[in-house]
């Protein structure tokens, strides 16, 4: 994309533009063609549900696609018959009749034999009716054959045998010969008498669910009391016992290709059984919800019930699209109606058939990125108020379909002061937010407002728009980076300048550079991710996980994933720390008791610690841990008020102890030193966790706090909308010390009630910036960020393109001097803010966009109101500058030069994309392109920091003419670059007769100014 934002002094990616013109143009084309096509892919929006029903006439248990045949078979349970449903019209063609409760079908391999497994589980003095039905699809034969007890499963293997699961056995069932071979017996399984009452669907009758992989090498299994995996060439079988709460519902069971991964019930399992993901918050009903595991595009579509918002609730269904790795939700899309147990792919993985309500429920997922949906193109829009622009501040967002259907949609807040128009339409759309800054003129810090996107004819549930509308005072520090979603933990690496961030809600970690602040890497970890550790040998990341029985472990030297750590079964770590001597995680247990394990990174296993030295191993759900940097210690806080102390030396726990009455609870920061001292919440301790100093700070709740040598910086705020505070703590004497107390441009993270402890400050290795984890994203703080600030000194202005000093209304430009910003800043933002890095500039008092601050340099964009004899004023935490006049005329073009050869000008021949040179010469007969600032007002117009749009394009209002030596040359369009801000384009045709030579002059010229640069022209 090109957005014109500075990347560093003096170099715009305008520039970079210029190189790719011709490249850029080419792939645009190709997107407007594929645009097309999925506009009349999708047509018009005739339903806000994703998926067709099929009714049935009862309640489906299981089912079996048979493509050569062009349809699927569905068990209808109740109805004792196998409905035979066409693939191509959905239409039930015929229904087959077969024993009572057809509770589980399957197709052989070569699509010979559909094989029907019967819960005919009838009490006395009914007749029980358990057995198998096998249907020669090529003769019509049919056979039966019986169990003696219930069939609760059955699917076929790559060998053509069936495996049957009974409640009292395996058996492998051959199909041709009718023979069957007893693999194990089961103890402890209860199958469920019939009838039963009403109300109760065949998951919650059968209790049972089988599946395979792809390749039909690995069956999986789920019962009431057990999993189960069977290789099908070894003839293989292992269970696994587990009890869980909820019950482990919905009673479905899908596999991916290989069998290296299956989700069952609310578990995403590896081939090993162990639980890499799970899903939150779940109710357990068994049968409602079901999966299907997309091994195309490795995502699993999937209905869990939540316990706070399931079919129960009133709400409408969902169908989440998750991560095929860690369940992390991509999109959320509606259903007619609940699915009810197993779902099962086309060979081609285009279709989905599941299991619902009715009967089965097709899912077109091949069709799913042209069906209707509204989306926001940005989860976030921030508004910076700042005491240079107090004017009603206005922002536009993209409401889009990405199919490029037509889908309807409305905005709406119930937040004060925010105006959306429109706020109802069509996509695609452009809406514009509006903030109006006096309801909000006492605020100091950052309020966040939510806009909902609703759609009658899309078929997702589209996400939220959150509105971040910060204000602040010219001695509140820090420059706020937005980074949207749920953001729980913050760490500085100790030898490396760059920091991370854990996002919860997309289950990731993120790398940023600790120079530029700019995002260098994501990195997948299990689900809900909720605390960051680096072993003390620096080499390796360990991520606990609040839904996974694993820790993500990563390699911070290439930044891959390297797998998982193992936890023991029901252990989900939820926080890490490594000493020179131990790696330890406190777990949230599936249990009464949650323990602290040591993790062995060479076996990728963790292990349950018996004791923790005389104390018991029997620590609270919430309890964090955190080491010292001289890897001596590792402090462990419990919210309930107990602390304890692992020593590396020991290797072992040598002190617990309350540090709080019982009314009490500790929140907040927590942290430890390599000196022997620790601070939990306003709480100072000594070696031996006894409180020797308070940090109390009134209402004030404490956020982050970290040690720097013998000092340490602390973050305190009232609440999430405040200012937030950054203090200095002298902690070199007997007692700590609160010093320099400085206001800071938003308030830090505060926790959760399940998440009370937080760690939120990280000064960097470099020790140039300190980040801190804060409401908006994250806020940099420069080193000596209390220290006194000189005013700041404009002595130079020039343009932005050639570093010249003719400088026109609309164009970009450079203003050198000194102290011109406390820290480095780049917009990552467009508009573009009209603050950065704590400076603000103005020009005739109207408030001017910045793309890049620095303490030497600022580049920004002219306002296109101004021109004429203008008077320059930045405003830093330093003061503000002496006025700086100058002379802006209404156009003074400047050609663009590249950032690696200052003699070569954004001359592009568009054959081939690339800049003209020597090598690259002008042809005659051909298309060029000069890419310029400083051509002025445009018609229509545009705010100033706003990126062109490509339709309209805004051609400049004043007359401009290009020459090639004498020659004047044709001309196409003349005007702003679309997606560029401040940048300008002139398309031109050389003639066949153009002057020839290594330095022909090219001359861009206006009424009052000129340009020119030398250009070689060949034949």
């Amino acid at each position: 994309m090109g957005v014109m934002i500075m990347t560093g002094k003096g170099s715009y990616p305008g520039r970079v533009f210029a190189r790719r013109a011709g490249a850029v143009a080419e792939k645009l084309g190709r997107v407007t063609a594929l645009a097309a096509v999925a506009v009349l892919a999708c047509g018009p929006a005739q339903a806000a549900t994703f998926g067709k029903v099929i009714p049935i006439g009862g309640h489906a248990a299981d089912l079996a696609i048979d493509e050569p045949r062009g349809v699927l078979y569905v068990a209808n349970f109740t109805a004792n018959r196998v409905e035979v449903v066409s693939l191509a019209d959905h239409s039930i063609q015929t229904s087959i009749n077969v024993s009572a409760q057809p509770g589980s079908l399957a197709l052989s391999p070569d699509g010979r034999f559909l094989v029907i497994g019967h819960y005919g589980n009838f009490a006395a003095p009914s007749t029980a009716t358990n057995g198998l039905t096998v249907i020669d699809l090529n003769t019509r034969g049919r056979q039966t054959f019986s169990t003696g007890a219930p069939v609760l499963g059955v699917a076929f293997g790559n060998d053509g045998n069936a495996l049957v699961v009974t409640s009292v056995d395996f058996q492998v069932f051959d199909p041709v010969s009718g023979t069957t071979q007893v693999l194990d017996t089961v103890t402890g399984l209860q199958a469920r008498s019939l009838p039963v009452p009403g109300g109760n669907a065949p998951p919650a009758i059968v209790a049972c669910s089988v599946g395979a992989s792809s390749d039909l090498r690995v069956i999986y299994g789920l019962t009431d009391t057990f999993n189960f995996r069977y290789e099908v060439e070894r003839k293989a079988l292992k269970l696994h016992a587990y009890t869980s709460a909820p019950t482990m519902g919905p009673r479905a069971v899908s596999v991916n290709r290989d069998g290296s991964a299956y989700i069952s019930g609310w578990v995403l399992r590896n081939a090993a059984g162990t639980n890499i993901a799970q899903f939150g918050d779940v109710n357990g009903s068994l049968d409602v919800g079901g999966h299907a595991f997309d091994v195309v595009r490795n995502v699993i579509y999937s209905q869990v019930p939540t316990a706070t918002g399931g079919p129960l609730s009133g709400q409408s269904p969902v169908l989440m699209v998750v991560d095929a790795d860690n369940l992390a939700v991509k999109e959320r899309l509606n259903l007619a109606e609940n699915l009810a147990g197993k779902a099962i792919f086309d060979r081609a993985y285009s279709t989905a058939y599941a299991i619902s309500a009715s009967g089965v429920t097709v899912l077109p997922v091949a069709q799913l990125d042209q069906a209707p949906k509204v989306l926001a193109t940005q989860e976030d829009v921030i508004f910076r108020g700042n005491f240079c622009d107090r004017r009603v501040a206005s922002q536009e967002i993209g409401i889009v379909s990405p199919g490029g259907a037509a889908v309807d949609f409305s905005l709406t807040t119930t937040a004060p002061g925010i105006r959306i128009s429109p706020s109802s339409g069509v996509t695609p759309a452009t809406v514009r937010i509006s903030v109006d800054p006096t309801v909000y003129q006492n605020l100091k810090g950052t309020q966040t407002a939510l806009i909902d996107v609703k759609s009658a004819g899309g078929v997702n549930i589209a996400p939220q728009i959150r509105v971040l509308i910060n204000n602040r005072e010219p001695d509140q520090r820090g420059t706020i980076v937005n980074v949207p979603g749920k953001l729980v933990d913050l760490l500085a690496d100790p030898v490396r300048d760059r920091f991370y961030i854990l996002r919860q809600d997309t289950n990731e970690v993120q790398v940023y550079d600790g120079a530029t602040y700019s995002l260098i890497a994501r990195l997948k970890t299990g689900n809900t991710p909720t605390q960051m550790a680096i072993t003390f040998d620096r080499r390796y990341m360990l991520v606990g996980n609040d839904n996974s029985h694993v820790a993500t472990l990563i390699d911070l030297e290439t930044l891959e994933g390297l797998g998982h750590i193992a936890f023991p079964v029901g252990h989900y770590p939820r926080s890490i720390a490594s000493s020179g001597k131990a790696l330890l995680a406190a777990s949230r247990v599936a249990g009464p008791i949650h323990t602290i394990d040591r993790i062995d990174i060479a076996t990728r296993t963790a292990t349950q610690l018996p004791s923790l030295g005389v104390f018991a191993n029997d620590i609270e759900r919430s309890t964090v841990l955190t080491a010292s940097p001289n890897g001596s210690k590792i402090l462990a806080v419990q919210n309930g008020g107990t602390v304890m102390l692992y020593d590396a030396n020991a290797d072992t726990f040598t002190i617990s102890r309350k540090i709080t009455r019982e009314s009490e609870r500790l929140t907040g920061a927590y942290a430890a030193s390599s000196f022997d001292q620790f601070v939990v919440g306003n709480r100072v301790l000594n070696s031996s966790l006894v409180q020797v100093a308070s940090l109390d700070s009134g209402a004030a709740v404490p956020s982050g706090f970290v040690f720097v040598d013998q000092t340490g910086l602390r973050t305190t705020a009232v609440d999430s909308s405040s200012a937030g505070v950054i203090e200095r703590v002298d902690a070199s004497g007997a007692v700590a010390q609160r010093i320099r107390s400085t206001r800071m441009a938003e308030a830090p993270y505060l926790g959760t009630t399940d998440f009370p402890l937080t760690r939120t400050l990280a000064p960097l290795y470099s020790r140039n910036v300190i980040i801190n984890l804060t409401t908006s994203g994250f806020t940099v703080l420069p080193w000596n960020y209390d220290a006194a600030v000189p005013a700041p000194r404009i002595e130079r202005v020039t343009n932005a393109a050639d570093s010249g000093p003719a400088i026109a209304t609309g164009g970009l430009i450079s203003i050198f001097g000194q102290n011109l910003s406390p820290v480095n800043a780049v917009s990552r933002e467009l508009p573009l803010p009209t603050a950065l890095g704590e400076s603000c500039l103005t020009i005739n008092g109207i408030p001017t966009p910045m793309m890049f601050v620095s303490p030497t340099q600022i580049n920004a964009q002219v306002p296109f109101l101004v021109d004429g004899n203008v008077t320059m004023i930045l405003r830093t935490p330093g003061g503000v500058s002496d006025n700086f006049n100058l002379l802006v005329r209404p156009t003074a073009p400047s050609i663009f030069r590249a950032p690696e050869d200052p003699a070569v000008a954004t001359v592009v021949r568009d054959r081939n994309g690339q800049m003209v040179t020597l090598s690259n010469p002008i042809h005659r007969n051909e298309p060029i392109t000069v890419l310029l600032t400083g051509l002025g007002r445009t018609n229509p117009p545009i705010d100033a920091g706003v990126p062109a749009p490509s339709n309209p394009l805004l051609p400049v209002l004043n007359e401009v003419r290009v020459f090639l030596g004498d020659y004047e040359l044709p001309q196409g369009f003349a005007g702003l670059a679309p997606g560029q801000v401040g940048v300008y384009k002139i398309e031109l045709h050389v003639p066949g007769d153009a002057p020839l030579g290594a330095a022909v002059p090219l001359r861009v010229q206006t009424a009052v100014s000129s340009t020119t640069v030398n250009v070689r022209v060949v034949n």
